[in-house]
């Protein structure tokens, strides 16, 4: 077996990624020269198999290089989840912060979850906090959580989305029994045309899109009001009252009753998956090792 450097493997990962060993050398603080000698030295040690086929204009993997690079990236990725566990093993318990609004989706994972972490991780803790109604991703971006539960879609450049927390979740309407709404059996995006709607605030526009249409089908426009909510009690309170329809999915219906509300499916809107989101680049070895511990239960598990 060739004695090789993790380095090498780690520059051949980089060089394979920018196919420029200009780009490549700054990306990791050495020379052109170093980046060029790293690459043969690795050669060599493959049997003298050429990674990289290089001309006066362009680089580019050999059928050998695009194949080592298939088989490295999950093998690197599995050793940097290793090494970073080790990490946290070693510098002892932590607290991972997961900012949730409401304990009606993804429970039932999440729950599962931290039950496994603090057994496998003897002093860690996860702390379970609210984030606010309408500021769902500000206390991850001010680094007040260290993880929150969000539904999707979410395409932001900061945040790196999953794993998901078990199926898609049906979407429903929540209004009041004096809704004129209210008797129907399912609805459609295209009744809430005539109606007031409440789209929830602090969503980025892909999320707003995908929990609240802004058009009908047909291109109707749908009229949203500005109803600032604190917290879920003064959500039922609006909507006992029949001013509004809040969009929302089946579990929220579910755990948050009230006796003048109802719920009623909507048969033309995705169903809403629910996945946990971090900051990108941010290094934490214990939200890591707690995150490997979802995935492991949201795929290989039922």
């Amino acid at each position: 077996m060739p004695d090789l450097d993790l380095r090498e493997l780690r520059l051949f990962l980089v060089l394979a990624e920018e196919l420029h060993f200009g780009r490549t050398a700054e990306r990791l603080g050495l020379t052109t020269s170093r980046v060029s000698q790293t690459v043969r030295a690795l050669e060599r040690k493959l049997g003298g198999q050429r990674l990289f086929r290089r001309t006066s204009r362009v680089v580019e993997l050999t059928e050998t290089g695009r194949a080592l690079h298939t088989e490295l990236v999950p093998a690197i990725a599995g050793l940097d989840r290793v090494l970073r566990t080790a990490t946290f093993r070693g510098s002892g318990p932590g607290v991972v912060r997961v900012g949730l609004l409401n304990a009606a989706s993804g429970v039932e994972v999440l729950s599962r979850g931290i039950e496994r972490f603090e057994t496998a991780y003897a002093g860690a803790t996860v702390q379970l906090i609210t984030t606010p109604f309408d500021d769902r991703l500000g206390p991850l971006r001010r680094r007040e959580v260290d993880l929150v539960v969000t539904r999707l879609p979410l395409d932001q450049p900061d945040l790196v989305i999953g794993p998901l927390l078990g199926p898609a979740d049906q979407r429903v309407a929540m209004l009041g029994r004096t809704h004129p709404l209210a008797g129907r059996a399912e609805l459609s995006v295209e009744d809430l045309a005539d109606h007031d709607v409440r789209r929830p605030h602090g969503l980025s526009p892909e999320l707003a899109e995908a929990t609240c249409p802004s058009r009908t089908p047909s291109g109707r426009p749908i009229r949203f009001i500005d109803a600032p909510v604190d917290d879920n009690a003064e959500l039922l309170f609006l909507l006992a009252r029949g001013r509004l329809v809040h969009l929302t999915v089946a579990p929220f219906a579910e755990h948050f009753q009230h006796p003048d509300v109802v719920g009623i499916p909507l048969r033309d809107l995705a169903p809403s998956p629910c996945a946990l989101a971090r900051l990108k680049d941010v290094d934490d070895p214990g939200r890591d090792a707690f995150l490997d511990i979802i995935d492991a239960l949201s795929t290989n598990e039922p």
